[in-house]
């Protein structure tokens, strides 16, 4: 089992955020992602065979041994 943040801003890659300007225009403002930026937690199980579960998991929720019982129990 692991854990890992992904964030839920899903930035565009460059070719995506080209776009056609005027060369007299200022370049576009780009969006940049803080510290500040909302993120998920995801629990990930897993075995010898590969990935069982992935699990996000609810705002606000503690994790403890109790909790991880509780998603395979479920799941």
């Amino acid at each position: 089992m692991d854990e890992t943040w992904i964030p839920l801003f899903n930035p565009q890659t460059k070719r995506q955020s080209k776009q056609w300007k005027h060369s007299d225009s200022p370049p576009p403002k780009k969006f940049q992602v803080g510290a500040y930026a909302e993120k998920i937690l995801y629990s990930i199980f897993w075995e010898q065979k590969g990935v069982i579960l992935s699990y996000p998991l609810p705002k606000g929720m503690t994790i403890t041994g109790e909790c991880y019982t509780d998603i395979l129990k479920n799941q």
